[in-house]
C-alpha cells in the first residue's frame, strides 16, 4: 500500500464519518443521549464527547488531571474522606462555570433515580457514601460509611460523578428527562469537546465542536457523523465505497482487506471487558446452568486457541475471568498461569458432565431425568461465526445449542425486563470500569444483574474489594469467579479498524477502556 505525503502538523477542518461502536464492537444505533438514563455503549460514545469526566482515566489506569474536571483528589488518613478539588478553568457552553454544584446535582440525581440509574451500586455509588457536601464552589467532600479501597473508589466510584449542567437540567422532572432523551435543545449546554448537531432516528447522529470548550484538546475536525449501519458486512461496503472513513473491519472479511483502497489497517483493544455466554438462572427450562459442574464443563469444552485463530486471525487473547488480560495490571498470579496454559480439556468436560448426572442419549446429546442438555442462544446480527464454532465444540461433549439471531436492542430489552424469565442464553460482552470488578452484574439482586445469578460467597469476596486496599481482595474474587464461571467467559479479540489514509491522531483516539475520542483526530490534505 502506498502512502501519500501529508502535512506534518495538525490541520483544522473536514468531516469524519464513522459508525457507533468504532474500535469497540459490532455497530448498532444510538437511541438516547442522557447519561443518567442510558446504558448502551453506543449512546455512551456520544455522551462522553458532550460531558467532560470528573476524572479522566489514562491508558495506565491512572487519573490524568490535565484532562479531568477535578484537579486533585485528597484521601483522608482512614480512607473515609475524599476531598475533590475542581479546576476553575472549566465552563459550560453557555459561559457558566462548572462547579461543585454540578457534581452534587449528579450525585443527587443518582439517589433520586435509584436502580433506574444504569451504574447504580457499582463503585459504591451511592451505597458507600454517608455524605456528599459542597464545601465551596470548587470543592466537594465525600465521606464514606466505612473505610474503602481508595483506588477502587476513585476509579469505579468517584469517576461516575461526571458534572452535568445543573442550571439547565434541574428544571426537569425525571419523566420529562425521559421524554427528552433525543431532544437536541435539552442537550444544548455541554462542557465536552463536542455537542449534538442533529439526530435522525435509524439513520445517523451528527456532532460538531463545542466552540466554547475550555479543555486543552480542542477538536480539529469540524464535524463527526455516526452513521447507523446495522451489520458488520455493511460496514465493509461502506468503507469500500467511501461512505465512511473510519470503521471496524469485520473479522470474517479480514482476508478481503486489500479491496479497501486508500485505507490503512490498525488494531485496537482487546476491549476492556469480557465476552461471554450468559444464562438466565431463573428460567426453569435451563435449570442445569445452576450446577457449577455443568458450567465448568462448558469452560473446558471450548477451544479458545481455535476461536482466536479462526475468528481473530490470531489477534486475540484467552480469557477465563472478568478481569481483562491486556494490559495485565489487575491479573492475579493464578489467572496469569491459567492464561498461559489454557483450559481446553474436552475429556475433563465429559468427566464433569458425567459426574453431574448427564449422560449421552442416542443422538449424542446428554439427558438427565428426561431433560435434554440444550439451550437457545440469542446473538446479535453478524456474529454467527463465533456461536457456530461454540455450538460445535459444546456438541462434542453432548450439549445442544440452538441459535436465534435478534437485533441488539431487542436482546437488551428482553434481558433487562424483570418480568421476562423466558430467554435462556445470550452471546454478548460487558465493558468494565477502570477497576475491573464487574460492578453489580453478578451481585445477588444487583441492579445490573439481568442473569439472576446469586452466590453469597461471591458477594462476600466482592465486598472485600471495596474495603481492602491493594489487589489481594481482587485476586481472590477473580479466582473464585473463574472457578465458578457464572457466565462462560470467551476470548478477547482485537478489533480490526480501517481508516482513510488522510486520518491522523488515531493512536490517541482509541482508549483501552473502549472510549472513542475523535477530538484527537485531524484530516490531512494532499
Amino acid at each position: 500500500m502506498s502512502c501519500s505525503v501529508f502535512a506534518a502538523t495538525p490541520q483544522y477542518g473536514g468531516t469524519l464519518t464513522t459508525i457507533p461502536g468504532v474500535g469497540l464492537c459490532p455497530p448498532a444505533a444510538m437511541n438516547g443521549f442522557n447519561p443518567l438514563l442510558t446504558s448502551s455503549a453506543f449512546d455512551t460514545e456520544a455522551e462522553d464527547l458532550m460531558y467532560q469526566p470528573l476524572l479522566w482515566i489514562n491508558p495506565q489506569f491512572k487519573i490524568d488531571y490535565g484532562l479531568s474536571v477535578a484537579r486533585a483528589v485528597v484521601v483522608g488518613p482512614r480512607h473515609r474522606t475524599f476531598t475533590i478539588h475542581l479546576s476553575k478553568g472549566w465552563k459550560w457552553s453557555d459561559g457558566v462555570p462548572v462547579t461543585a454544584a454540578d457534581v452534587a446535582y449528579t450525585y443527587h440525581m443518582i439517589l433520586k433515580l435509584g436502580p433506574k440509574y444504569p451504574g447504580y451500586a457499582s463503585g459504591g455509588i451511592p451505597g458507600e457514601v454517608a455524605a456528599l457536601t459542597v464545601v465551596n464552589p470548587y470543592e466537594i467532600r465525600v465521606v464514606t460509611r466505612r473505610p474503602v479501597n481508595p483506588v477502587w473508589f476513585e476509579l469505579s466510584g468517584l469517576n461516575q460523578l461526571v458534572p452535568y449542567p445543573a442550571q439547565v437540567w434541574n428544571k426537569y422532572s425525571v419523566n420529562q428527562m425521559y421524554d427528552r432523551m433525543t431532544n437536541l435543545n435539552f442537550f444544548r449546554v455541554v462542557d465536552g469537546p463536542f455537542r449534538l448537531e442533529s439526530f435522525h432516528p435509524g439513520r445517523y447522529v451528527s456532532m460538531v465542536p463545542n466552540r466554547r470548550f475550555s479543555g486543552p484538546d480542542k477538536p480539529y475536525i469540524h464535524r463527526v457523523i455516526f452513521r447507523f449501519i446495522h451489520s458488520p458486512a455493511s460496514v465493509f461496503f461502506a468503507l469500500k465505497s467511501g461512505a465512511i472513513q473510519l470503521g471496524n473491519l469485520p473479522a470474517p472479511l479480514y482476508p478481503a482487506r486489500h479491496q479497501l483502497k486508500g485505507d490503512r489497517l490498525l488494531t485496537t483493544g482487546p476491549a476492556w471487558g469480557f465476552n461471554y455466554l450468559g444464562f438466565n438462572f431463573d428460567n426453569p427450562h435451563i435449570a442445569f446452568v445452576r450446577d457449577p459442574l455443568v458450567r465448568q464443563a462448558m469452560m473446558h469444552a471450548i477451544n479458545q486457541g481455535l476461536l482466536i485463530k479462526i475468528l481473530g486471525y490470531g489477534y486475540g487473547v484467552r480469557a477465563f475471568g472478568l478481569v481483562p488480560g491486556v494490559p495485565s495490571a489487575f491479573l492475579s498470579p493464578e489467572a496469569k498461569r491459567l492464561l498461559s496454559q489454557g483450559a481446553y480439556d474436552p475429556a475433563l468436560a465429559d468427566e464433569l458432565l458425567d459426574r453431574a448426572g448427564w449422560h449421552r442419549g442416542s443422538d449424542g446429546i446428554r439427558m438427565k431425568d428426561g431433560h435434554r442438555l440444550a439451550f437457545t442462544l440469542y446473538l446479535p446480527p453478524g456474529t454467527i461465526r463465533g456461536p457456530t464454532l461454540l455450538a460445535d465444540m459444546l456438541a462434542k461433549v453432548g450439549i445442544k445449542v440452538r441459535m436465534r439471531e435478534k437485533p441488539f436492542n431487542e436482546i437488551v430489552a428482553q434481558m433487562s425486563d424483570p418480568s421476562n424469565r423466558h430467554w435462556q442464553a445470550v452471546y454478548s460482552a460487558w465493558s468494565q470500569s477502570a477497576y475491573p470488578t464487574g460492578g453489580s452484574v453478578f451481585k445477588c439482586g444487583g441492579t445490573q444483574n439481568n442473569y439472576h445469578y446469586c452466590s453469597k460467597k461471591m458477594d462476600a469476596l466482592s465486598d472485600k474489594i471495596r474495603t481492602h486496599p491493594g489487589l489481594q481482595a481482587l485476586y481472590k474474587f477473580q479466582n473464585y469467579f473463574t472457578e465458578q464461571q457464572p457466565v462462560i467467559v470467551l476470548p478477547n479479540m482485537k478489533i480490526f479498524v480501517e481508516a482513510a489514509l488522510q486520518l491522523h491522531g488515531l493512536a490517541r483516539a482509541f482508549s483501552p477502556l473502549g472510549s472513542f475520542n475523535p477530538q484527537f483526530i485531524w484530516i490531512g490534505r494532499e
